[in-house]
Formats: structure tokens, C-alpha cells, sequence
């Protein structure tokens, strides 16, 4: 049984999320006189206290999100991002909104991964590469890929017409030799509308998963298998047919209980929610 010891290393980074930081250099490189983001961290002074945490060395915080802090840059310059983000009304923010969201949700994706890796390896847990179990009522789980990513699987592939028309889940569903699509004993990739994604249905497993839990492919894996089971939605992508891409402000953080560090980290996740400024949602995944 995994405890809290053993979960040092990611709790060390949990206990000192970026984005406290991330909002204090934002405002000095705004409304300083500044070149780069990357300036106003040098002068960052040894220690930073905020109301969640102490900071004995903030630059050394940031450093890993100076290029993406450096997207900042399109405030100081009075333009506006390239990629739309509306709020939850549908209707566009303005551009101080948008860029600081779009930032944070870039710095949170990268800072989530590193802290999920080091909290989800001691764990030795193998809930996110398996199938549903006959007692669930989801009949198949979906892991979306990059189509480079695919390379990994040497599967059965499912690229036709009939998917690249529809996502995993429109009704009619994609019928396979007769039958739905997830009515088959083992994996499959599935060329969707959106992209490929690996399917496993009822009772099977990821094909890179060993007997004794091990994944063999840990080093290359996707990247969504980098990062569970704490998402950021600082903004999530809103994608409608025949529409470019758009994002939407949801100012949230996603924990699945269903994993083992996130039933043992409940209050230090909540935690660092709340010093990120973050609605806490918790919400069971398979069940």
C-alpha cells in the first residue's frame, strides 16, 4: 500500500505550484519597463512568500515556463492571440484574458506532467491501462493518440470513411463486421474525426502492458499516458464541426478518485487548486 513517503518527490512540486509565481511575473513584465519575462525572474529576490507556500528559490520555479511565459509578449506588443478563447457565455474575452489564460493552461499541462510521473510511479497501479471489468457499466475506454504516436501499437488499425466521419461516441455507433465497434475481445486503433485513439474494450489491456504491470514502452508512452490523473482546464478546447479550433475559459482542475494518489492527496490537491486560483472538481472516472 503506497503512502505518503513514498510520494515525496511529486509532493514536493505539488507544495510549490508554478502559477503563483507565474502571476507575479506576469504583472511586474506588464507593467514594467522589461524586454522578456526572462529579465524580470533575474531579479527575482532569493525568497517569495504568498499565502500557500514559501518560495526559497522562485527563479528556479519558473525557469522550466520562461518560453512559454515568453507568449506574454503579445500583451507588451497590444496585439492579439492568434487562438480564439471565448468565456462560458460563448462570447470572446478580451486579450489580457485570453493570452494569461492560454499561459496558464500551457504552465499548468507541463508542471501537472512532471508531478503526475513522479506520483504515479511509486504507485505501481495499472487502472489507467485497462479495460472496463464486466461490472462497469462503460463497455470500452478511449485513449486519444498523436498519429506518430500510433507507430507504438502494432495493432489492428480501423481507418475508413465511416470513422474519420464521426467521434467515438455518435449515434449511429461505427459498426465493425456487423456489430458496434467496442464488441471485440481485444484493443484496436480507430481513426476518428478528431484522431486516432486506442479503444479498449471490456476485459482487455493496453498491448504495451506486461504481466507483472509493467508498461514496455514507459520511456516513449503517449502523452496523455504522462498525465494522469490531475488535469488542468484553465481553458479546454471547444471543437465544432466546420469551426476553427477555439478555446473556452473554465478556470478548473480535474482529479480522478478512482486513482490511488489522488484518494491518498484529496487535501493537498484541493491545496494547490486553490493557490492556483482553481475550481477543485473530483469525479470518479470508471465505475
Amino acid at each position: 500500500m503506497v503512502g505518503k513517503v513514498d510520494l515525496n518527490e511529486g509532493l514536493a512540486l505539488l507544495r510549490q505550484p508554478a502559477l503563483p509565481l507565474v502571476s507575479i511575473a506576469q504583472f511586474i513584465y506588464l507593467t514594467g519597463d522589461f524586454t522578456t519575462v526572462e529579465e524580470v525572474i533575474a531579479e527575482f529576490p532569493k525568497d517569495i512568500e504568498t499565502d500557500y507556500t514559501c518560495y526559497p528559490e522562485p527563479g528556479e520555479v519558473l525557469t522550466p515556463y520562461v518560453d512559454l511565459l515568453e507568449e506574454l509578449s503579445i500583451l507588451k506588443a497590444g496585439a492579439s492571440p492568434d487562438t480564439p478563447v471565448t468565456g462560458p457565455d460563448g462570447e470572446p474575452v478580451d486579450a489580457m484574458t485570453a493570452v494569461t489564460a492560454l499561459v496558464a493552461q500551457r504552465v499548468l499541462t507541463r508542471e501537472l506532467e512532471q508531478i503526475n510521473s513522479l506520483l504515479c510511479a511509486p504507485c505501481s497501479c495499472t487502472l489507467c491501462c485497462v479495460g472496463p471489468t464486466p461490472d462497469m457499466v462503460q463497455r470500452y475506454f478511449e485513449i486519444p493518440l498523436g498519429d506518430e504516436e500510433t507507430a507504438l501499437f502494432p495493432i489492428h488499425r480501423i481507418d475508413s470513411s465511416g470513422s474519420r466521419a464521426r467521434r467515438i461516441d455518435h449515434e449511429p455507433l461505427l459498426q465493425v463486421e456487423g456489430r458496434d465497434f467496442f464488441m471485440r475481445p481485444d484493443p484496436v486503433l480507430i481513426h476518428w474525426q478528431p484522431g486516432w485513439s486506442l479503444v479498449l474494450p471490456t476485459g482487455s489491456r493496453c498491448p504495451n502492458l506486461e504481466d507483472e504491470g509493467r508498461c514496455r514502452i514507459y520511456d516513449e508512452r503517449p502523452q496523455i499516458c504522462r498525465r494522469p490523473q490531475i488535469f488542468p482546464y484553465v481553458v479546454e478546447p471547444v471543437e465544432e464541426e466546420g469551426q476553427a479550433r477555439t478555446f473556452r475559459l473554465r478556470r478548473s482542475l480535474l482529479a480522478v478518485v478512482d486513482c490511488p494518489y489522488v484518494q491518498l492527496l484529496r487535501d493537498e490537491i484541493a491545496a494547490y487548486a486553490a493557490a492556483c486560483e482553481l475550481e477543485m472538481l473530483f469525479r470518479q472516472n470508471k465505475a
